[in-house]
């Protein structure tokens, strides 16, 4: 009976661990947006937005202060993680403002940047090669893609793992930051050791893959 009531405690620390990690996660995604949506509202001053770029703009706006209220109400990391999609729909109609005002296609519903979701949606399909990999196909924002074709490295979101900082794409995304985040909060149960062998094996996965074959991008 009381190693049950152990379990089901250890379980809820575990779960609040997960609360906590994802918490801080999305709430520098948040702040982020903010912050884009600020400088958008100062770029668009001077524009006159028609009712297309408007509609838009209000939208983004609209998921944005979502996003902060679901945030400041959630309970769960399952609630926290349930924001991206509202922060990944700000994002689309910021990118939608932008295109309208430019005289560009609007961009397309897609999966986020590969190298930070905060850029937004992914534009175009470029082929990369990461250092010690193999090429492949992803999807980045157009930002990255102008960096790429000019030979420069791409804006990479890092993520802290240990002692280390460890590529966004390489983390598994939020779900992968987060048990990331829990395992360091508390590793103290393995000690510096054990945060050290976590970084070491994020990093690996640059050549080894996550299974160990092949690397994640072959």
């Amino acid at each position: 009976m009381f190693g049950g009531r152990r379990r089901r405690r250890e379980q809820e620390l575990v779960e609040k661990d997960r609360w906590r990690v994802a918490r801080k996660v999305v709430d520098e995604d948040v702040t982020v947006l903010g912050e884009q949506l600020t400088d958008l509202h100062v770029d668009t001053l001077g524009d006159d937005l028609d009712p297309a770029a408007r509609e838009h703009y209000r939208r983004a706006l609209e998921h944005y202060e979502q996003a902060k209220h679901r945030l400041a109400t959630s309970e769960t990391a399952d609630d926290v993680v349930a924001i991206e999609q509202v922060l990944a729909d700000a994002r689309y109609h910021r990118a939608a403002v932008i295109a309208v005002r430019d005289g560009d296609p609007l961009p397309e519903r897609r999966e986020p940047c590969f190298f930070d979701p905060r850029h937004g949606p992914a534009m175009r399909d470029v082929e990369w090669t990461p250092p010690g990999g193999v090429a492949r196909v992803i999807g980045v924002c157009a930002a990255d893609a102008r960096r790429l074709a000019a030979g420069e490295d791409p804006l990479v979101r890092m993520v802290r793992v240990g002692d280390r900082w460890v590529p966004w794409h390489l983390s598994s995304g939020i779900d992968g930051a987060i048990d990331a985040g829990v395992q360091l909060a508390r590793g103290t149960a393995h000690g510096v050791h054990g945060q050290q062998n976590l970084a070491a094996a994020y990093l690996k996965q640059t050549t080894d893959g996550a299974n160990g074959i092949n690397g994640p991008f072959g």
